[in-house]
């Protein structure tokens, strides 16, 4: 049993691939191949359910949603469903529409989903990009992003549509990376290069160095560069820019949390999970990489880390 289809903006129209909703006019320019035809490999890579879980349940308690509500959801960028499955677990009453450009991501998520009996008519997937008014207004009660909004080319005209789709005193949920702790992660990346370059693993030292030009490359949102529109990750957030963002689109601005749980480790925790993600989690590591990391985890206080984290819990509301 699928849910009932959304009422869509006029002039917008959807066609079912199996038993996701595609966008009549969608097209796959600007969407990179690692989220079309490589989208089996990016979903081995990026899938962390109880990374996620935990994430999503920070997240609305953190907002005060009521875990026993019977809310629609709107879940943006789901990818193969990270955030979407973490819903459905912690808001059991909840039914989540899914959303992402891919649709060999959204057909993964939905082929998950017909082994999972218990969440048969929960979930809906619809394929279009976000930066398109879609959904009738005041459709939602609740939007969740996990890790979006940076792949947006205009993060305010992506979050604007959220905002207009959301009922008033609904919550928007987002998590994203942020450019001050990216400057303290940049230099982090700096120091190691310093201390490392002659004594690691070839393979660990371009890591390194790509990841600081990574840092580098989006530092000054929303400042767009000749290269963004070619980059997969377009977008450090400051947390000014998220105020302002946020104001000019009518929404109020609650909060942002640091992701990591683990503030007495957070920098080597970050350098381990980019290691992880990269493949790299078995290459050996040098102990004066680790010993350089456990300064900076045990030179900066954890009050001060809140501030510096270079990954957030975001919380919008809508009046």
């Amino acid at each position: 049993m699928n849910l009932p289809p959304l009422t869509l903006k006029k002039n917008i129209s959807t066609r079912l691939d199996g038993r996701v909703h595609v966008d009549s006019k969608w097209s796959a320019a600007g969407v990179t191949q690692q989220f079309l035809e490589n989208a089996e490999t990016y979903h081995a890579r990026y899938t962390d359910n109880d990374h996620w879980k935990y994430l999503v349940g920070q997240a609305i308690d953190l907002a005060g949603v009521n875990r026993q509500a019977a809310l629609r959801i709107l879940d943006i960028g789901s990818g193969s469903g990270n955030t979407v499955f973490a819903a459905t677990d912690l808001l059991p009453n909840a039914v989540v529409y899914a959303n992402d450009i891919s649709p060999q991501l959204l057909q993964i998520l939905v082929g998950i989903q017909e082994h999972l009996p218990h969440l048969e008519g929960r979930i809906e997937a619809y394929c279009f990009d976000l930066h398109k008014d879609f959904f009738a207004d005041d459709t939602f009660d609740l939007v969740i992003g996990g890790s979006i909004l940076h792949h947006m080319f205009d993060p305010e005209a992506a979050l604007k549509n959220a905002a207009r789709w959301l009922r008033s005193g609904g919550k928007i949920l987002l998590f994203e990376p942020l450019e001050i702790g990216g400057h303290i992660m940049a230099a982090i990346y700096l120091s190691l290069l310093a201390e490392l370059e002659f004594d690691a693993d070839p393979r660990l030292i371009a890591h390194f160095k790509a990841i600081g030009h990574d840092y580098e490359a989006r530092f000054g949102v929303p400042r767009v560069k000749p290269w963004t529109s070619g980059l997969d990750d377009k977008w450090l957030f400051h947390p000014n820019y998220l105020r302002e963002m946020a104001s000019n689109i009518g929404l109020t601005f609650e909060q942002i949390a640091p992701i990591s749980p683990d503030l007495a480790h957070i920098f080597s925790g970050s350098v381990r999970s980019t290691l992880n993600c990269a493949g790299l989690g078995d290459v050996p590591t040098p102990d004066k990489m680790w010993e350089v990391l456990a300064m900076f985890d045990a030179g900066i206080s954890a009050d001060l880390k809140k501030r510096l984290t270079s990954e957030g819990i975001i919380i919008l509301a809508k009046p």
